[in-house]
């Protein structure tokens, strides 16, 4: 009987360890099936975001189109590049009816450290036409 209690007992230790085993391997056949489930979602939600993305593209090139064949698509183009030449910092000037855009790289590169002093001069010289002639005008 004793023989048999201590083969009882790690039996029961065995069967103990075993069945901590068990659950740590659930545990992480879960997490693992979890994160196929995410990946699976992300998936299906990429796909969608990619045809809308399509649509869309497909969309604008024939609002594009539209608006190509109406008489004010050039200024509307002209207006873009006017405010992403000001996003990129660039100078741009009107002599007369022509508008001209100069990069501010260019400028900056200018021999003898001279663009930036001259970059300066023209910020400054267009705040005072915002604000100073505006005023002698009226």
């Amino acid at each position: 009987m004793i023989e048999q209690a201590k083969t009882q007992e790690e039996k029961i230790q065995v069967l103990e360890a075993e069945r901590s085993k068990l659950a740590e391997i659930i545990k992480l056949e879960s997490r693992r099936q979890a994160a196929l489930d995410r990946i699976d979602s992300l998936e299906r939600d990429a796909t969608r975001i990619l045809d809308e993305l399509e649509n869309l593209d497909r969309e604008l090139v024939l609002l594009d189109e539209q608006v190509g064949e109406s008489s004010i698509s050039e200024e509307i183009r002209r207006l873009r590049e006017r405010v992403k030449a000001r996003e990129d910092q660039d100078v741009i000037f009107r002599i007369g009816s022509r508008v001209y855009r100069i990069d501010r790289d260019i400028i900056k590169a200018l021999p003898f450290g001279l663009g930036n002093p001259l970059l300066a001069y023209v910020r400054i010289a267009d705040k005072l036409e915002k604000t100073v002639l505006p005023k002698l005008r009226q």
